[in-house]
């Protein structure tokens, strides 16, 4: 490397090091639970967490009971109809986790994309990273993108897919519809109808075929957003959905 190339990086290196002690001084990290010094999460507060036992869970839907299937979805009464096959979820929607992703999605905590990340990592078994010919997530409209200044999914994707080896590509647009947060089931899947479109036309090309699809966000409430994405997904040509959210709500 040449002389002076090498004293321009290393210059940058000091400056970028110099720029975020100096962040760190005004502004410390802090725990976004309890607020303690030097860390994102502590660990007094990661025990606290309520983890889905998946043993236990649905795998259906993910709720954190049923064993093979939960009330909800055990063909014994009518079950919710859903287009994806299976569903993966790491944790319980409690108060803490709900600080969590409102931290990252809202005040702009980027660096927690990581740490959700490998959350999701831990609960996506080996047999779905297999399987999976593309891993996608739940997009962010464009208010939401313009508001946050970043789609929040799309960076636990990139983060999610660098952990565990998985391709990533951005496969779905969402369009803009009231918040979720305030709608009941029905209402939810009223709001849902032709929310996503597909951001890359036919999905059987360019190869390889994007045709067995892991789908993940932050939060499963009610499905409705996971269902009309992976219906739209299917429409295009994929064969089947598998979802991973970060929180369940029951």
């Amino acid at each position: 490397m040449h002389p002076v190339t090498l004293l321009l990086h290393r210059c940058r290196i000091i400056c970028s090091r110099t720029s975020k002690s100096l962040i760190e001084l005004i502004w410390p990290t802090r725990c976004v639970g309890c607020e303690k010094l030097g860390v994102l999460l502590c660990e007094d507060c990661q025990r606290d967490l309520r983890y889905i036992d998946q043993d236990s869970a649905c795998t259906r839907c993910g709720t954190p009971f049923g064993r093979l299937v939960c009330t909800e979805c055990t063909p014994v009464y009518e079950p919710v109809k859903l287009a994806f096959t299976q569903a993966r979820c790491v944790l319980e929607f409690t108060e803490l986790p709900r600080r969590i992703i409102v931290t990252y999605k809202d005040k702009g905590e980027q660096r927690l994309s990581a740490l959700l990340a490998s959350m999701l990592a831990q609960v996506i078994p080996l047999e779905w990273k297999l399987w999976a010919d593309v891993l996608t997530w739940i997009p962010a409209d464009e208010e939401a993108v313009r508001r946050r200044g970043f789609d929040h999914m799309a960076l636990i994707a990139v983060s999610l897919a660098e952990q565990s080896g998985l391709k990533t590509r951005p496969l779905l647009i969402k369009h803009s519809r009231k918040d979720q947060r305030s709608l009941n089931r029905r209402e939810r899947e009223q709001n849902m109808r032709s929310v996503f479109s597909i951001k890359e036309p036919g999905l059987k090309t360019p190869k390889p075929a994007a045709q067995r699809i892991i789908l993940i966000d932050d939060v499963f409430t009610t499905g409705a957003t996971l269902d009309a994405a992976a219906q739209t997904l299917l429409s295009a040509g994929a064969k089947e959905i598998r979802v991973a959210t970060i929180c369940r709500v029951w």
